[in-house]
């Protein structure tokens, strides 16, 4: 949720300010998964095919994808030693389906169309070892980008420490960022009890109920009482 309070100026500037560091770093974490996929399906599909499946899979908009690309792009062009007077085109030459829809000047349409065209490829050939190898991927993206925006909250949190409490300046980096319902709230527990680990006294494990086989809470057993006719303890007696 936004905040409540009314914010000064230099707040609101000290905002915009880390907005913009942190969707730096959201998108350094997109271009580095997207060029590990372009490198895990080099042989059986182009960057640009490899794009849109990776923009599709993580719910781009079609200007972040566009920024992704262009990003990765110019990684691959340092990579290969590629000056910028190089032009780098985007091959779409098996596009049949682009320049049949009536749609093409539509970015949403363009998006859909090529992503249906890779679909049916992946479907009729290799294609088993290709889905999961792009389901993993994308698994592993969406947990790095889950960690980036813990780690975006707590940057919003040191940022705004003068101004608002934590749970307040991470309330707002949600808000900021549009972060749905459900994976918001996940991002706001794990960004605070990241820092509960750090200012909280360590849990005491005895007091930590343990688990069953059958997965639910086990009372720890109390220390049996001694018997009633128990030789009292030999320990430090003499014969």
């Amino acid at each position: 949720m936004a905040l409540t309070r009314k914010i000064s100026r230099t707040m609101q500037r000290q905002v915009d300010l880390t907005t913009a560091v942190c969707q730096e770093r959201l998108l350094s974490t997109h271009v580095r998964h997207v060029l590990a996929l372009v490198d895990l399906v080099a042989e059986e599909l182009p960057f640009d095919s490899a794009l849109d499946i990776y923009a599709r899979i993580l719910r781009l908009t079609p200007e972040q994808a566009r920024n992704v690309g262009s990003r990765a792009l110019a990684a691959i062009g340092r990579r290969t030693g590629l000056t910028e007077a190089d032009d780098v085109n985007l091959d779409l030459s098996e596009d049949d389906d682009l320049e049949e829809s009536p749609d093409r000047g539509s970015e949403e349409g363009r998006f859909d169309a090529v992503f249906s065209r890779v679909r049916r490829r992946i479907r009729g050939r290799v294609k088993d070892d290709l889905r999961q190898t792009i389901n993993l991927a994308a698994a592993r993206a969406e947990d790095s980008l889950f960690e980036t925006h813990v780690q975006n909250a707590l940057v919003f949190g040191k940022a705004l420490a003068d101004e608002v409490p934590l749970h307040e300046a991470v309330d707002l980096y949600l808000d900021v960022m549009a972060i749905p319902e459900g994976v918001s709230d996940v991002i706001f527990n794990r960004s605070l009890r990241v820092v509960a680990d750090d200012v909280l006294p360590p849990m005491d494990a005895s007091r930590v109920p343990r688990r069953g086989d059958d997965g639910r809470s086990a009372a720890v057993p109390a220390a049996p009482a001694p018997a009633a006719d128990a030789p009292a303890s030999t320990a430090g007696s003499a014969s």
